[in-house]
């Protein structure tokens, strides 16, 4: 992963089917937005995801899941 998410990838409201589990999305979310101090690489790319909070689909999930995949092959320097 060279990047924290594919590029020209759009990420909108209604794309893919409701993620299930709510409680994990947000809690990922807000301690990876934590993480933006010290990794200000994936400031941007947290932001878009952070508008999906109250209703998450699949496709913001499998983001999250990609940056997280990012910031395990690219460690901090």
């Amino acid at each position: 992963m060279d990047t924290p998410i594919e590029i020209n990838t759009k990420l909108l409201p209604d794309q893919g089917e409701d993620f299930d589990n709510l409680g994990k999305y947000q809690i990922l979310v807000e301690k990876l937005n934590y993480l933006t101090l010290i990794r200000p690489d994936i400031a941007f790319v947290l932001s878009v995801i952070s508008q999906f909070l109250s209703a998450p689909k699949t496709s913001h999930w499998n983001a999250i899941v990609q940056i997280l995949r990012f910031l395990q092959k690219a460690p901090w320097k």
